[in-house]
């Protein structure tokens, strides 16, 4: 009887295991959907055709951003003042994700990223960054935010994903390299 239990409960924690390892795909994502989505939209950024980056824009913060017109306008205007000051995105790196967390019914993963710009004719490297790419549990679809603001203001988070855990680590608290 003991060993029946016993066994009943390694099975059924080992089934909670592997089902929670198959809702997070990630990093089996990364190599062919994330980072090919990566690879367009900076090619795209630098044709300043921000079509696509709409279409992968998080859909909540489209929502908070007061929608994809006022999201374009919004890029537009950047674009226009990159251009007035001569900056010029030279590359985009991004790195394999370092976490990934199931929230509610989405799979939330971060990104490293590095940005390379060449600004009055010197190459700076922008301090470390991130992405958080988001998919729906059911879907292989994923969207994405710029970690950047939630560099700067870490509650933004939560106000997007208000069920992501408190006590996990993310990458606002890197330190800088």
């Amino acid at each position: 009887m003991m060993k029946t239990i016993l066994f009943a409960f390694c099975t059924s924690l080992l089934a909670m295991q592997l089902s929670h390892a198959e809702n997070l795909s990630c990093a089996d994502d990364y190599p062919q959907i994330i980072s090919a989505d990566m690879a367009q939209l900076t090619k795209e950024l630098q044709q300043n055709d921000y079509t696509l980056l709409i279409q992968k824009t998080y859909p909540a913060l489209l929502e908070w951003a007061g929608g994809p017109q006022t999201c374009q306008k919004t890029l537009q205007f950047a674009q226009q003042i990159m251009t007035q000051s001569n900056l010029e995105i030279l590359e985009v790196n991004m790195q394999p994700p370092l976490y990934s967390y199931v929230v509610g019914q989405e799979e939330v993963c971060f990104l490293p990223k590095t940005i390379t710009i060449k600004a009055a004719g010197q190459v700076i490297h922008a301090p470390p960054s991130f992405m958080v790419a988001i998919r729906s549990l059911d879907k292989h679809q994923w969207t994405y935010l710029d970690g950047a603001g939630f560099q700067k203001n870490p509650q933004m988070l939560y106000k997007f994903f208000p069920d992501f855990p408190k006590n996990v680590k993310v990458p606002m608290d890197m330190p800088a390299e």
